[in-house]
């Protein structure tokens, strides 16, 4: 089978069981979910911890459910649950342990893990912003819009611990 179909050439694209235009806001939402898990897949090849490549993995599967999530758009159906943002607290507050208290604001460009990490954290909130205006037209899973906003802050943490503390 061929990579390429040429269903899209002409703008439109599959969304489930429909087609949609390549300018769709799920398209949007999805592509920028999924530039963010290219960004931390990248952030893995700096990182030579073993358990943090295990919850790098574990949040790029809660992303890969949240693409799924929101194409899907069925409030039947939703994925992301309450625990996975409990989770994504822990991982935030076991880092933000090792660190100093912020007094300004920082650089995130003292090893490459951080500088890929904080790619990511900013795509995250990209994503999130075109979640909200999604918001408009679908009704969203509250723990869905939870989680991505922890995301961005333990993005920027994990950062912050892999130039202050590695």
């Amino acid at each position: 089978m061929k990579i390429y179909t040429k269903r899209g050439d002409q703008g439109q694209t599959d969304l489930m069981t429909k087609r949609v235009s390549k300018a769709d806001l799920h398209i949007s939402v999805n592509g920028a979910f999924d530039e963010a898990m290219a960004f931390i897949i990248m952030s893995k090849h700096y990182i030579h911890i073993k358990d943090i490549h295990t919850e790098l993995d574990q949040i790029h599967g809660h992303l890969f459910s949240i693409c799924h999530e929101i194409a899907l758009n069925n409030e039947n159906k939703w994925i992301t649950k309450k625990d996975a943002v409990d989770w994504l607290e822990s991982r935030l507050d076991y880092y933000d342990a090792f660190l100093k208290p912020l007094t300004k604001f920082i650089k995130l460009d003292q090893t490459k893990a951080a500088s890929w990490l904080n790619l990511a954290r900013v795509t995250i909130r990209r994503a999130e912003r075109e979640l909200i205006l999604l918001s408009s037209e679908q009704t969203l899973n509250p723990e869905t819009l939870a989680y991505v906003n922890r995301l961005s802050d333990f993005l920027f943490t994990l950062a912050r611990y892999f130039d202050e503390v590695q």
